[in-house]
Parts: C-alpha cells; sequence; structure tokens
C-alpha cells in the first residue's frame, strides 16, 4: 500500500480473504472497491480531491503490478487543480498493456509513456509533471485546462503535501505540443496554453477569466494594487481601467480558512474586506463579486459582470 494512504484497509491486511471486513472492524467502514475499505467518517469528511486520492489508493492495492498513475488523478497527486466534474474515475497509463480496458471506475490510456515521464511520488508511480500537465491540457475543456496551466506553469509552485517543486515555464509546453502534432486534444491544449497568466490568484479565478473570455468580455488586468491612505495598497483580482470597474472572485476559503483569517472571528472578516473594497470604490466606482456558483456558470457570470457595466466586445 502507498505510504500516503494508511487510512485504507485491505482483507489482505487482516487476512481475512473472503470475508467482510466490517463485520470485524470496531468502527464503520465504507468499501471503495472489493476488499479494500476506508475509514467511514474519513470518508465523510474528506473533500472531492481526498475522495479522489482515497479511490486511486484502492486501485493501487486490488492491482498485482503497481500501475502508473496519469491524467487527472497523477494531477490531483501533484496539487494541479482540476476544476469541474472529471474525478468519477481513476486514470491510468498502460504502459504497452493492451489487453487492459477501461470499466470498473478505472480509464486506460494506451498512449506511449516514455520511462523519464514516469516517476515515484509519495510510494506512487506517476506521469512526470510536464506530461501530467500536457495530458490534462488535452483532456479538459477550456476554461478546467487554463485553471490547471495557470497554476503548473508557475516558476515555482507546491505539491498537495506543501512541498515546492519546480513548475514548467510556457515556452516548454509550446515545444513539447509542437512536437505532439496532430494528436486528440491538442487544438484545444494550445489555445488554453496561449491564455495561461501565472498571476492568477488562484483556480476560481482562471476558471472567471476563461469564461469572460469565452463570453467576450474585455480582458482584464490581473492583481492590480490600488494604494491607500496608510501608505499600504489594496490588490484586486481583476481590473477594466477603461470601464472604472473592478471584479472580485470570492472563494468560500477567504472566510472560513484559518490561514486567511489570521486569528479573526468571521464577522471580523467580512467587516474588513467590506472595508477593503470601499477603499477600491474610491479608485474604481463600478465593482462585480461573485463565487464559485456564478464563475461556473457563464449565464451567471455574463450578468454579474453586465450589472457592473461591462459589455461583451461582440
Amino acid at each position: 500500500m502507498p505510504g500516503a494512504s494508511t487510512s485504507l484497509i485491505t482483507v489482505r491486511d487482516l487476512r481475512l480473504q473472503g470475508e467482510d471486513i466490517r463485520f470485524w472492524s470496531t468502527d464503520p467502514l465504507d468499501r471503495l472497491r472489493r476488499g479494500v475499505y476506508v475509514d467511514s467518517a474519513e470518508w465523510e469528511s474528506a473533500g472531492y480531491e481526498q475522495r479522489h486520492i482515497f479511490a486511486i489508493d484502492a486501485v493501487v492495492a486490488t492491482r498485482r503490478a503497481q500501475p502508473v498513475i496519469s491524467h487527472v488523478s497523477a494531477a490531483i497527486l501533484w496539487g494541479i487543480p482540476i476544476v469541474g466534474p472529471y474525478l468519477h474515475h481513476v486514470h491510468l497509463a498502460a504502459c504497452g498493456r493492451s489487453r487492459v480496458r477501461s470499466k470498473n471506475g478505472v480509464v486506460w490510456h494506451h498512449e506511449a509513456v516514455s520511462d523519464e515521464e514516469i516517476v515515484e511520488l509519495d510510494d506512487r508511480f506517476v506521469t512526470s509533471y510536464e506530461r501530467t500537465l500536457t495530458d490534462v491540457a488535452r483532456m479538459l475543456p477550456f476554461a478546467s485546462a487554463v485553471a490547471a496551466l495557470d497554476h503548473g506553469c508557475r516558476e515555482q509552485t507546491t505539491d498537495r503535501a506543501g512541498k515546492p517543486i519546480a513548475g514548467v515555464i510556457p515556452e516548454r509546453l509550446v515545444e513539447v505540443f509542437e512536437g505532439l502534432g496532430t494528436v486528440a486534444g491538442i487544438r484545444r491544449a494550445r489555445a488554453s496554453l496561449d491564455f495561461v497568466d501565472v498571476r492568477s490568484g488562484s483556480p476560481g479565478e482562471s476558471i472567471s477569466r476563461a469564461n469572460m473570455h469565452l463570453l467576450h468580455f474585455p480582458a482584464p488586468e490581473l492583481q492590480i494594487p490600488f494604494p491607500r491612505a496608510d501608505g499600504g495598497v489594496d490588490i484586486a483580482d481583476f481590473d477594466w481601467p477603461a470601464h472604472r470597474t473592478f471584479g472580485e472572485f470570492d472563494g468560500l476559503g477567504k472566510y472560513l480558512k484559518p490561514e486567511f483569517m489570521n486569528g479573526r472571528t468571521e464577522r471580523e472578516v467580512v467587516l474588513a474586506e467590506k472595508e477593503r473594497e470601499n477603499r477600491i470604490r474610491k479608485h474604481r466606482p463600478f465593482g462585480a463579486r461573485w463565487d464559485w456558483r456564478i464563475a461556473m456558470d457563464p449565464h451567471l457570470l455574463r450578468a454579474e459582470l453586465m450589472q457592473a457595466g461591462l459589455r461583451p466586445t461582440r
């Protein structure tokens, strides 16, 4: 079993082949795959990405040989954001095994993967960071691919555990994409790469910016500082100076995650954010704020931006 998934229990661990391990456990368990279980409380408290990691490790535990994890599954392990409903299946590289077929929650990819494109990450075999970015850029729709590439193309980023790793500069991916010729998904990947902006502050901002582009709104400037009377600055996620308008994406973490709250109560955070918005409005009288629900829905985002005075260019 991979070292990162100690919470999974297999029948092999307790030598209970052929029996339902749940009858032998003092804690409630959820079955992930035949012979692989996870503590029910852990499953219930796990987020979307962590549940996918449980699923990955359950698949690994039931394979005779350790497989190579690829595409969106590898991306999650690398800490590359995958936005949208693309984690329902575990993705593996076939690596020349022609007889394997996609079924039972596992998708096998039969494209060639070189030895240099396979690395070990937290006791799992995964496609390299560069290969993973290439695969997800070809697999995902435009907005989701932009979110992954905005993150992965920074000079330095972090993996899921917070460990610093080198990103892949866009120029390198241009070379990689050119070398792939006319393979499936390459046009979509190139369009996403052309739109990359590593100044994007979060996946939610990337999704918002990509959908603005698809809706033909004017391109915003990103992470714009506005001076304060006390000598500091307030940073706006999006700015349209010609329209005297700014925009803000508000993920739930801004109000609930301890690392953003800095010991403040939720009420104090909301009040401080309101004061910040009032200061920005001295520079930009018109503004729009939206959350994940609006960022992911082009119709809602369009209405929000138009209410702030912006108009599509065509």
